[in-house]
């Protein structure tokens, strides 16, 4: 999945270009601080309604 990565009042999320907001959840992943407020891919499994499960989040293709 590919979007926004923001700090939200649930903790670190992603606005995809389609309007959905994803929450992140991440046992082990390192999120860089510098990616905040860039585009963002994400990798993971879907965790119920609007929660992701990450393995890897990096800065998205230009």
């Amino acid at each position: 999945m590919s979007g926004v990565l923001n700090h939200g009042g649930r903790g670190l999320n992603i606005l995809t270009d389609a309007g959905d907001l994803w929450v992140i959840d991440r046992d082990d992943v390192d999120i860089d601080p510098d990616l905040l407020g860039c585009r963002v891919t994400a990798e993971g499994t879907q965790a119920g309604f609007d929660r992701l499960n990450v393995e890897w989040i990096g800065e998205a293709d230009a």
